[in-house]
């Protein structure tokens, strides 16, 4: 639904891009998933749906981007993030299975997030990244 209403909003080729300081050079599209997405990260198995959605978030990142190719061109793309492991009550449950250094506050997962964003080149869209800038298989 996002998508949906939305992307109408991205620039097409034919956009001039204004420079922005601290922001990406284009437009990014950025969806939110979680390593679990990953099919070639699977080494546990177990949590099928959540799994599964994820990895239909990142088959709808790949496929927006696709489509970002012929209406945008260089000035958007689109890429799935993965926050790492945040202290909500969301991942609550987990705490105590996750090491104090990679259990991340809100903020510092969106500080993180956000320089994985700046930092994407065009070469990179469509793929899924990770809070530290690495790629996540698909």
């Amino acid at each position: 639904m996002l998508l949906k209403h939305f992307s109408p909003f991205l620039p097409k080729k034919a956009t001039t891009l204004e420079e922005l300081r601290s922001l990406p050079e284009r437009a990014v599209w950025a969806n939110m998933s979680a390593r679990v997405g990953s099919i070639t990260d699977n080494g546990l198995g177990g949590w099928y749906s959540y799994r599964a959605s994820k990895a239909a978030v990142n088959q709808v990142t790949k496929t927006f981007d696709n489509h970002l190719k012929t209406s945008a061109g260089e000035n958007a793309m689109a890429i799935s993030l993965h926050p790492g492991t945040v202290k909500t009550d969301f991942s609550k449950e987990f705490w105590g299975n996750v090491k104090e250094e990679k259990l991340f506050s809100p903020e510092f997962s969106a500080e993180k997030l956000m320089e994985v964003i700046c930092g994407r080149r065009i070469e990179d869209r469509g793929k899924f990244w990770d809070w530290a800038g690495k790629e996540v298989p698909p």
